[in-house]
């Protein structure tokens, strides 16, 4: 990434231009955001973007670079922790604590949670090469340690049915957190009886969702379909 690294007189500058950015992407979206709301936000000139960064597309992979850093850290260490006191006690680590660690990003830092599902919608309804990069460098990784900590948590379970049920996992939250309309379906779908502005509420049905999925048992022999399918007779 070709940016200028700045000295210590102008680190605060850079870093201004960053935030400003990554309130006024999450507002609007990189697409529609302009470099002009951008420097007003951040109170310095349209020259700096170009000083700093070089272009408006290397200041939103920085943005975007900077914000999985952050919240991925903060979960992956949290991760980290929950499996450390797992293996102390010498006991699988607890299924709902590991997809709370997961959700959390999402759910606990507001614009920027959703920012950060919108960068992974995005990259799955029309990837680029910025988000390809993204995905590659921050999320791949990150998308391992979890499913092998999900594994961890749900021992005799066979583990290669975490890998799809972990991209159903990603497909629900990003889906539920980037379209904030979609609380306001369930509230009306229930004639009222669900607040769409209790983030309380949202993150508790988010999780137990996320919960049943995980920990169901996976059985063809159960399978209401293959239950219901006639069998063959020896002549056919």
């Amino acid at each position: 990434m070709n940016f200028k690294e700045p000295d210590h007189r102008d680190q605060e500058i850079s870093v201004r231009i960053l935030q400003a950015a990554e309130v006024v992407f999450a507002d609007k979206g990189p697409e529609k955001a302009t470099l002009r709301e951008i420097t007003t936000r951040a109170d310095v000139n349209l020259a700096a973007v170009s000083y700093y960064f070089g272009s408006k597309a290397v200041l939103t992979r920085a943005v975007f670079d900077q914000l999985s850093t952050r919240l991925n850290d903060l979960r992956t260490n949290d991760l980290e922790i929950c499996l450390a006191k797992a293996a102390e006690a010498k006991k699988a680590p607890d299924l709902r604590t590991v997809l709370e660690i997961f959700v959390r990003p999402y759910v606990e830092t507001g614009k920027s949670g959703q920012l950060f599902a919108r960068l992974i919608m995005q990259h799955r309804v029309a990837p680029s090469e910025l988000t390809s990069a993204i995905i590659k460098n921050h999320f791949d990784p990150m998308a391992k340690r979890f499913i092998a900590a999900i594994t961890l948590a749900c021992p005799g379970m066979d583990s290669t049915e975490f890998f799809w049920r972990y991209v159903f996992m990603i497909g629900a939250v990003v889906y539920s957190v980037a379209d904030m309309g979609v609380a306001a379906r369930a509230a009306s779908l229930s004639g009222g009886k669900l607040d769409a502005h209790d983030p309380v509420a949202f993150r508790r049905a988010l999780l137990t969702f996320l919960l049943g999925g995980m920990s169901a048992v996976a059985s063809e022999e159960s399978s209401p379909l293959r239950r219901s399918r006639p069998k063959r007779s020896r002549a056919s």
